[in-house]
């Protein structure tokens, strides 16, 4: 497994500090209120807040391929530890050759070092996570009970071609030079 293509970003914690931020346009874009911790020590990246719940959001972004058309996102800490439902309360993943986002509950993932995403597949395994941001506005009523997704699209729209538009001027292909 292995990057194909131009390296659009020097290392991952420029990248990750990229995606942090574009996940925090696409929330605020939506109508969350976003913010960042001060600092580094917090094992979630930022916090979400909708109508007065609070949130901890591990962002974390993919580019290496395991397959045609199947990604590998890493949920691990930098030192291999992974994350408990006390640090985190959900999971934000990038697919940047894809430009699509996944919100997952911490408890889905909980235990797992990576996992993989296959975007372009109907009816992959985490397919009814895959841009579904209203994951992030459900109160959690009872224990127990599963919380059922609205129908109908619920991806972002204007703010996946805002991410579109960002990804092609980073790559240079609307020939805007140092945008």
């Amino acid at each position: 497994m292995g990057r194909r293509g131009k390296k659009i970003f020097e290392n991952y914690k420029r990248r990750g500090e990229w995606v942090e931020l574009l996940f925090m346009t696409v929330g605020s874009g939506l109508g969350f209120n976003v913010a960042k911790p001060w600092g580094d020590s917090a094992r979630y990246d930022v916090i979400v807040e909708n109508e007065g719940r609070f949130l901890r959001i591990q962002v974390k972004s993919t580019e290496g391929k395991i397959g045609p058309s199947c990604y590998s996102c890493q949920l691990h800490v930098c030192d291999n530890r992974l994350y408990t439902a006390k640090q985190i309360d959900y999971f934000a993943l990038y697919v940047l050759p894809e430009d699509v986002w996944y919100i997952f509950p911490f408890k889905v993932l909980a235990g797992m070092s990576a996992v993989a995403l296959a975007p372009r597949h109907k009816g992959h395994k985490y397919e009814r996570y895959m841009e579904n941001w209203w994951l992030l506005t459900r109160h959690h009523l009872r224990r127990g009970v599963r919380t059922a997704i609205p129908g109908g699209d619920t991806s972002p729209g204007s703010m996946n071609t805002l991410c579109r538009r960002i990804m092609k001027r980073i790559k240079g292909g609307d020939g805007v030079a140092g945008a």
